[in-house]
C-alpha cells in the first residue's frame, strides 16, 4: 500500500473516476494508471482501478464512513479550472440530502470527447441510486452535452436537472482567437479547439426532457477582459446572442466583484435550482437539513415567547 504526500494538480494530469465521501479514484490522462486520494488530496494506493477500489473498502469499514445519499449532484468546473472551483458551489450546496461530487478533470491534456467518455465512467462506477443533479461551470456545460448527445444517458443516469453557470454553450470567442497562435494550441491542449464557437455549435443540444437552467454572472474581471479584446478587429464585442436559446429558465446576474462563484447570490441559485426547479426559492420534498434545523429554533423561541 502506497502512501504519498502532495498529490499534484489535476488540471494537468489526472481525471476523476470514482468519488466516495470525499474519497477520489483519479486516472492518469498519460499513463493510463490509478491512484486513491483520502479526503485530504493524501495518495493512499496506486496502481489499477480494482486495486484502488480494494483499498478504498478498506478504508470504509476502519473508518465506518456514512452511507452516502440517494440522490447526488456532480459540478464540473471550467476550462483551466481546477476542483477548488467546483468545490465552492458544492460547499453552497451543503446541507441539502445529496451527495456532493466536484469533479476534476485534465482540462489542458484530452479533448472534450475523452472528458465525456470519462464523466460516463464516472457515472457508471458511482451508481447514483436517485435523482442526478449536474452543475457545469463555463466551458464544461460542453462536456454534459457531447455525454448526452450520443445516446438516451440521461435515462440511464436519471438526470433530473442540469445547470450552467456563466455557460460557453455557443463557445468561446477567446478560443477562437487563440487557436490561430502556435503557442497557445500547444499551451492550452486540445480542448481549446473543442470549445471554439465553430465546433461547440455543432453540439446538439441538451434533451428537453432535462429541466435546464442558465446563469450569466458578469463578474469586474469578465467586463474589463471585454474592453481589453475590444482592441482586435476580428473579436466580437458581445457575446453570441444565441447563448440564450439553450435554456428556457434564465437568470442574469451583475456582480460587483472579481470572482462569481463565490458570490452568495449565485450559491443561492444554485441551491434553489437543484432543489426546486426555479431559480426562486419555492417548497420541495428535495428539503435541505439546514432549512429543519432553522424551523425547529424558530418554533422554539415562539413556544418561550408565548409562555
Amino acid at each position: 500500500m502506497s502512501f504519498t504526500f502532495f498529490a499534484f494538480d489535476s488540471r494537468f494530469f489526472w481525471e476523476d473516476v470514482y468519488n466516495y465521501n470525499g474519497w477520489i479514484i483519479q486516472l492518469n490522462v498519460r499513463t493510463l494508471k490509478y491512484r486513491l486520494l483520502d479526503s485530504y488530496s493524501v495518495c493512499r494506493e496506486s496502481g489499477s482501478f480494482e486495486q484502488c477500489k480494494e483499498t478504498l473498502l478498506k478504508y470504509i469499514y476502519a473508518c465506518e464512513m456514512d452511507d452516502l445519499c440517494d440522490n447526488t449532484v456532480v459540478i464540473l468546473h471550467g476550462f483551466g479550472g481546477t476542483r477548488a472551483s467546483a468545490k465552492i458551489i458544492g460547499d453552497g450546496l451543503k446541507g441539502i440530502n445529496a451527495n456532493i461530487i466536484p469533479l476534476s478533470y485534465a482540462t489542458f491534456r484530452r479533448g472534450i470527447g475523452f472528458h465525456s467518455n470519462i464523466l460516463a465512467q464516472m457515472l457508471q462506477n458511482i451508481e447514483v441510486k436517485g435523482k442526478l443533479y449536474i452543475i457545469n461551470i463555463g466551458a464544461a456545460c460542453l462536456i454534459t452535452r457531447k455525454l448526452l448527445s450520443e445516446s438516451d444517458n440521461f435515462r440511464r443516469y436519471n438526470i433530473e436537472r442540469v445547470l450552467d453557470v456563466s455557460p460557453m454553450n455557443a463557445g468561446s470567442d477567446l478560443a477562437e482567437l487563440f487557436m490561430d497562435n502556435r503557442f497557445f494550441r500547444f499551451l492550452l491542449g486540445p480542448m481549446l479547439k473543442d470549445i471554439a464557437t465553430p465546433n461547440a455549435l455543432n453540439l446538439e443540444k441538451l434533451p428537453e426532457e432535462i429541466d435546464h437552467g442558465l446563469i450569466f454572472a458578469q463578474n469586474k474581471f469578465t467586463l474589463m477582459l471585454k474592453k481589453l479584446l475590444a482592441r482586435f478587429e476580428s473579436f466580437p464585442s458581445e457575446n453570441p446572442k444565441n447563448e440564450r436559446t439553450y435554456a428556457q429558465k434564465i437568470k442574469n446576474i451583475d456582480l460587483n466583484t472579481w470572482f462569481s462563484l463565490k458570490d452568495e447570490q449565485l450559491l443561492n441559485y444554485c441551491r434553489n435550482f437543484v432543489t426546486t426547479g426555479d431559480f426562486m426559492e419555492t417548497w420541495s420534498p428535495f428539503v435541505d437539513n439546514i432549512n429543519k434545523v432553522k424551523r425547529k429554533t424558530e418554533d422554539v423561541k415562539s413556544r418561550k415567547i408565548k409562555k
